[in-house]
């Protein structure tokens, strides 16, 4: 994963990094840079509390498969030129429930297409 690469709409949005590799830097990229930890999720619920709040959804967020998609397809309440998600502790995230994150990569992915249209960069990056 290059840095420079981050600040392009691209349908290859989802990255996986060593803890060392994500530093300072991602913020001098100009986009709005959201973190969160996946260490403890093991319910869908736990997931969508920790990208709600990373990503201050707004409060009338459902906590559901649906309002994700419907919410990482809006971010008006975040009026920037991109956007980075960092999702840490993701090995333990990974471990505990792949398939929960694999659903969650999946709709990540389908509205980086959408970004994509727009030409807003739209990333993730899961720091193992």
């Amino acid at each position: 994963m290059r840095l420079a690469d981050l600040k392009k709409a691209s349908s290859v949005a989802v990255h996986f990094a060593h803890s060392g590799e994500v530093d300072e830097r991602v913020n001098t990229l100009g986009l709005s840079v959201l973190e969160g930890s996946v260490a403890e999720v093991k319910t869908d619920k736990e997931l969508f509390s920790v990208v709600a709040e990373a990503m201050k959804f707004p409060d009338y967020f459902g906590n559901n498969w649906d309002a994700l998609d419907e919410c990482l397809s809006d971010l008006d309440w975040l009026p920037v030129d991109g956007y980075l998600l960092i999702l840490r502790d993701a090995g333990k995230g990974w471990s505990r429930d792949p398939y929960l994150l694999g659903c969650f990569v999946t709709a990540w992915l389908e509205s980086a297409e959408y970004w994509v249209e727009k030409q807003t960069p739209f990333h993730l990056i899961f720091v193992i």
